[in-house]
């Protein structure tokens, strides 16, 4: 099976390799009392690409390598030598309004929106996709994969809903992206295995015979998924156990009672049944390590077979925590801010700075929430959420939203197997830097000023200056 890597593996010595073919970018502060010459070589920009409200996604002219001053106010420094984690990918969440909203394009409409999200050329490049196991508040209706009383067998699993939707809708973006990784986690049990016995709010039952038979589901679901031809790398066990009081899909679970479920029922079934794959703790919203990220990762007979932890943006505040204190552990925001359906500029700019922020609190991948919706945005349970994609099945149209131009500055550019690498810089804002396989070096930054900016980008006697738009998202890579 193709996976994300799981950890940091051996990398050769960065600076030997790197400066025959990049602008090494060293990192000067004056307050170290360094300061670089004033009139330094310019370094070598291949590609610079800056989004503004009213010109997303433009092609910038790189800058002609000449000697120039600088300002040192207006400083962009890397540290190559100073290498943080690895990056296993970028996606989103695959859900049936989505696929519903696609069938409303012809195939070569369709052929465009699924390249502009996972075709890595041109497009997003996506390698990572989210899935709910059964229903979540995004699918055409409720439905688990085994709705028979009592069932603890599993002799009525199935996912044959699946293949009519969500799995037509994976392997049409495997047509751009084959190589895909998707994980897969519950927004609810079956319904006879919750305290209320309906698929909104309550909680798990927390019975021996219960949750050995939850853990033959996840068995089977993982099972029968790979069969289909989906690479399922990774398991989560519960979508947001904190809450249960909404009108969608839901389950609590305290962190006791997960980390029971992970060490006493699903990887002891995992490993009878000799199903290889990825187990995590998630998705998170909360940010008290206490509440669920504690009782199992401490757990010295669950921790150490637990791969990552997965946290909503209600989480976001953990992520830095849970990596100082369990360094092993791969981190993902596996949903950011849903907002409204108001698909603003504004809210582009946020979701923009929360990707820098996450990616620089050790953060190993990113997914947004809703790749696709119609031109309502609307849930069926009744409430709008933001899409990177919108498409109008009335007008057969397709509309980029302001936050796929805000993920595609990162995505696009930051492929699996990159590294993060120190940066700072002022006064541009949600400043990141990377390290691609192919040597390249990856600079990602916004300035949030409502004036033009120029921005020196130094490096042992080589610099570059750019002048970033006012109120805009900017990538630049550097390279041979």
């Amino acid at each position: 099976m193709n996976t994300p890597p799981t950890q940091n593996p051996p990398f050769p010595a960065l600076r030997s390799l790197l400066l025959p073919f990049l602008a090494v970018l060293f990192l000067t502060s004056c307050r170290h009392g360094f300061a670089p010459s004033p009139t330094a070589v310019s370094l070598h920009v291949t590609r610079w690409v800056s989004s503004t409200e009213a010109s997303p996604w433009q092609e910038m002219p790189t800058p002609a390598p000449t000697s120039t001053d600088f300002s040192s106010d207006h400083l962009v420094t890397v540290d190559l030598e100073t290498r943080f984690q690895r990056i296993d990918g970028f996606g989103g969440c695959f859900n049936e309004l989505g696929w519903d909203a696609l069938l409303a394009l012809d195939d070569t409409q369709r052929a465009t929106a699924l390249k502009a999200l996972f075709d890595p050329a041109t497009g997003c490049g996506f390698t990572l996709g989210r899935m709910g196991m059964g229903a979540n508040d995004f699918a055409l209706e409720w439905y688990s994969f085994d709705e028979t009383p009592g069932d603890f067998a599993m002799k009525d699993f199935s996912i044959a809903r699946d293949k009519t939707h969500l799995i037509p809708y994976m392997k049409a973006a495997m047509k751009y992206q084959p190589n895909l990784a998707v994980w897969g986690t519950p927004w609810s049990p079956p319904t006879w295995m919750k305290t209320n016995g309906a698929y909104k709010g309550g909680r798990m039952k927390q019975d021996p015979q219960t949750l050995a038979a939850y853990a033959i589901y996840f068995s089977k679901y993982v099972q029968a998924y790979r069969a289909a031809g989906i690479n399922l790398y990774a398991i989560h066990p519960q979508n947001e156990p904190l809450y249960n009081t909404g009108n969608y899909p839901q389950c609590a679970w305290s962190g006791t009672e997960l980390d029971t479920f992970l060490r006493d029922y699903l990887l002891p079934q995992l490993k009878k049944d000799k199903v290889h794959v990825q187990v995590w703790l998630g998705t998170m919203v909360s940010g008290k390590l206490a509440d669920f990220t504690d009782p199992v990762l401490a757990d010295p007979v669950t921790g150490p077979q637990i791969t990552g932890v997965g946290y909503q943006y209600g989480g976001q505040g953990a992520i830095a925590a849970t990596h100082a204190k369990y360094p092993d552990k791969i981190m993902l925001q596996t949903e950011t801010e849903c907002y409204k359906g108001e698909n603003t500029w504004t809210q582009a700019f946020t979701t923009f700075g929360k990707i820098a922020t996450d990616l620089n609190n050790f953060a190993n991948g990113y997914e947004f929430w809703n790749m696709i919706l119609n031109e309502k945005s609307t849930s069926t349970w009744g409430w709008k959420q933001n899409s990177l994609l919108k498409i109008d099945t009335q007008k057969k149209q397709i509309i980029y939203n302001p936050e796929f131009y805000a993920l595609k500055h990162f995505s696009h550019f930051v492929p699996p197997g990159s590294y993060r690498v120190a940066a700072t810089g002022s006064p541009v804002k949600n400043l990141s830097a990377f390290i691609t396989p192919k040597r390249e070096l990856v600079v990602v930054f916004s300035n949030d000023t409502d004036n033009d900016l120029p921005i020196s980008l130094y490096a042992n006697a080589r610099m570059t200056t750019i002048t970033a738009p006012a109120k805009s998202m900017n990538t630049v890579v550097l390279g041979k």
